[in-house]
């Protein structure tokens, strides 16, 4: 959260505490945007509810009277969509920022396959004697 929000970073880096996974911020970010696209497709299939013929929009025509009628599920509707685009805008614009910041490989990993740690980072662990390079160049973490 320090780096997401307040975008600070640490003055020094420890190559041993490297992730190959998200953070508690994305982490939480996704639960959400689960709880979100449910939220999208049951209000979505009440709205078609009405006007369908088929028989799954209609499993959902109680989601209207509980939520206050079609007004107010547009509404939600809506403002779902827009939390949406506004997630993906945010998670594209994170997802560069920490590749640039932190050197880790994030994009380049989504076209090659493989997610790595900047040379100067292993060398500058190297010099403190903090991670241990194998022959094989596999990294070993030594604390």
């Amino acid at each position: 959260m320090k780096i997401d929000i307040m975008l600070m970073n640490d003055k020094e880096e420890d190559v041993t505490k490297i992730s190959i996974g998200h953070n508690s911020v994305a982490t939480l970010s996704y639960i959400v945007m689960f709880v979100l696209a449910l939220v999208q497709v049951c209000t979505g299939f009440a709205l078609y509810a009405d006007m369908s013929s088929w028989w799954l929009p209609k499993l959902f025509s109680w989601v209207t009277p509980l939520l206050g009628g079609d007004f107010m599920v547009r509404n939600i509707h809506h403002t779902a969509m827009w939390l949406f685009i506004f997630f993906a805008m945010v998670h594209i614009y994170l997802v560069f920022y920490h590749d640039w910041l932190e050197g880790r490989g994030e994009v380049s990993s989504m076209f090659g396959g493989y997610k790595f740690v900047s040379e100067e980072r292993i060398k500058h662990a190297h010099d403190e004697d903090e991670v241990e390079i194998k022959d094989d160049k596999e990294i070993v973490a030594a604390k």
